[in-house]
C-alpha cells in the first residue's frame, strides 16, 4: 500500500489494528521479462482501433561487441481477438507475480480466476471474469516477431525470434479465495501456460523484479508502461537516464506516430506527476542538445541526485520566481530542494487559480501536489492545437517551397531543351502547349502576359518534351 509522506494514517488505530493492517498488506513483488519491458506488446488504450491489426517498433542500440544493432519488434493481432489492450498488460503483470511466487518452476502456472482478479484490483463480478478471459484470448492469439531483439547467452549472438506470449490456458469455476498454505494443498484446476520462448527467457535469467504493488497503484496506462520501462533502465545503476522524446513516445510507449512532440509531452504529463508523487522519479527535464537535434527527456531516480548542471540552472530560476510572488527565501529553498519540478509546475498553474493570497496558496499547492486546474488544461489544449496547426502550416509551406523548386528545375530543363531545337520545332511545341492550356484553362489563357500563364505554359511544354 502506498502511503503519502508525513501521513498519519495509523494515528487512530490500535496496536491490534495496526498488526492486522500489516498482515493484510504483505509486500507484493512480481517479475518482468526484459524484452517485454523494452518494447510494447499492447495498445495504450482499452479500445481496439478499427483496421489496426499490426504495430511495429524499432530502435538502434550499441551491441555486445560494440557495434550498432538495429532491432525490430512487430506485434500482429489474431483475426478473431485483435491486439492486446492496456488492461491486458496488467493481466501479464499479475501472471508474472503468480509465476514468481511459484518459483518460475514450470511454464504452466496454476491459479484461480478469483485470485487473479483480486490481484488486478477488479471487482468480483461477472464482467471481470469475462474481461479476464478476453485478455487471455488476446495474449494467446497475438504473435510477436522480432529481429535481433533477443540475445542468446549460450551462442553469444543476437537472434530473430517469433513467439506468442502464452500457448494455452484453462479456466475452471472454483471456490473463491486463495488456496490455504500448507504442504498438502491441491493445485488449482485453472492454469496458464507461458510460451516456450518466453519461459526459456525466464530460465536464462532475462527477468527483473517488479514492484507490483507500486505498478497496480498507478492510475494511467502511460504511467504503468513508463514505470516498467524506466524500472528496467535503472538496473544499470546510473544516476540518470536520457532518451529521445520521439523514441520514447513512439518506440517504447507505443503512442500514435501522428503525435507532435507537444502532444507526446501532454501524454507524459500525468505519468510524470504520478511517478514523482509516488516516489519513483526524482525528477525529469526536457533538453535539446543542439539547435537542429531531436529533443530529449532526461530522468533521474529518487535514489540519485539531479545532475549538478540541472540544479544550478533550475534552482536559481525557481528561487527567483518564488521570491517574485512573495515566498520567503527560507521556505523557497526548502520547497525547491524537496519538490523540484513540482515547484515549476505549480508556478505555471498559479495564474489559473485566481488566489486571494498567492504565496500561501502556492506553498500549499506545491506541498499537496495539487492537480492542474481545468482552465490550465484548457489553455494547454488550445496552445497544443495552435502549435500543431503552426507545425502543419510550416510543413505545408515547406512542401510548397519544394514543389516550387522542382518546377523551377523542370522549367530550366525545358528552356535548355527548347534552345537546342530548331525555330520550327520550337514554334510547333509552343503552339501545341498553348492550345492545350487554352482548352484546359480558358480563364488563364485569356491573360497570356501574366506570370502565372508563363509558369503553367512551361509545365505544358515540359510534358510535351518528356
Amino acid at each position: 500500500m502506498l502511503v503519502p509522506e508525513d501521513s498519519d494514517i495509523f494515528a487512530s488505530l490500535s496496536l491490534d489494528q495496526i498488526s492486522e493492517q500489516v498482515i493484510l498488506q504483505p509486500p507484493r513483488v512480481g517479475g518482468d521479462e526484459m524484452n517485454l519491458a523494452e518494447f510494447p506488446f499492447a495498445l495504450l488504450s482499452d479500445r481496439q482501433l478499427p483496421g489496426l491489426d499490426t504495430i511495429e517498433f524499432s530502435d538502434v542500440i550499441r551491441g555486445k561487441g560494440g557495434g550498432q544493432v538495429e532491432r525490430t519488434w512487430i506485434v500482429t493481432a489474431s483475426e478473431e481477438f485483435g491486439l492486446p489492450v492496456a488492461s491486458d498488460e496488467q493481466v501479464y503483470v499479475a501472471l508474472m507475480e503468480v509465476t514468481r511466487e511459484q518459483g518460475y518452476s514450470s511454464r504452466v502456472v496454476h491459479l484461480t480466476r478469483y485470485d487473479l482478479i483480486k490481484r488486478l484490483g477488479w471487482p468480483d463480478k461477472g464482467g471481470s471474469y469475462k474481461r479476464l478471459k478476453g485478455a487471455l484470448d488476446r495474449l494467446l492469439g497475438v504473435t510477436i516477431t522480432t529481429k535481433r531483439a533477443f540475445w542468446d547467452k549460450a551462442q553469444q549472438s543476437y537472434v530473430d525470434v517469433g513467439f506468442h506470449i502464452i500457448d494455452d490456458y484453462a479456466l475452471y469455476s472454483e471456490p473463491r479465495g486463495r488456496k490455504p498454505a500448507g504442504p498438502q494443498r491441491p493445485l488449482p484446476l485453472s492454469y496458464v501456460a507461458w510460451n516456450e520462448i518466453i519461459f526459456k527467457s525466464f530460465e536464462a535469467g532475462n527477468i527483473k523484479q517488479l514492484d507490483t504493488a507500486f505498478y497496480f497503484a498507478l492510475r494511467s496506462a502511460v504511467s504503468r508502461r513508463l514505470f516498467r520501462y524506466l524500472d528496467k533502465k535503472r538496473l544499470d545503476g546510473k544516476s540518470a537516464f536520457r532518451i529521445g522524446l520521439r523514441k520514447l513516445g513512439f518506440e517504447k510507449l507505443g503512442m500514435s506516430r501522428n503525435y507532435y512532440p507537444s502532444h507526446i509531452k501532454q501524454e507524459l504529463e500525468r505519468a510524470h506527476v504520478e511517478l514523482r508523487a509516488n516516489g519513483f522519479l526524482g525528477g525529469f527535464r526536457y533538453h535539446r542538445p543542439a539547435r537542429n537535434a531531436d529533443e530529449q527527456v532526461i530522468y533521474w531516480f529518487t535514489d540519485s541526485a539531479p545532475p549538478q548542471s540541472v540544479v544550478t540552472q533550475q534552482h536559481t530560476d525557481l528561487l527567483d520566481r518564488l521570491a517574485a510572488i512573495g515566498v520567503t527565501n527560507a521556505v523557497a529553498r526548502q520547497l525547491v530542494t524537496r519538490y523540484g519540478d513540482e515547484v515549476a509546475r505549480q508556478l505555471d498553474y498559479l495564474p489559473y487559480r485566481s488566489p486571494n493570497d498567492p504565496p500561501a496558496m502556492l506553498v500549499e499547492a506545491i506541498r499537496g501536489q495539487w492537480a492542474a486546474p481545468a482552465s490550465h488544461l484548457k489553455a494547454q489544449a488550445e496552445q497544443g492545437q495552435a502549435q500543431r496547426e503552426a507545425e502543419a502550416e510550416l510543413e505545408r509551406h515547406e512542401q510548397r517551397q519544394r514543389e516550387a523548386q522542382e518546377r523551377q528545375v523542370a522549367a530550366q530543363a525545358s528552356r535548355e531543351v527548347l534552345a537546342r531545337l530548331s525555330p520550327t520545332e520550337r514554334a510547333q511545341i509552343e503552339s501545341t502547349a498553348r492550345r492545350q492550356l487554352e482548352q484546359d484553362n480558358p480563364a488563364l489563357a485569356a491573360h497570356p502576359d501574366s506570370a502565372a500563364y508563363g509558369v503553367v505554359l512551361l509545365d505544358y511544354i515540359a510534358t510535351l518534351l518528356d
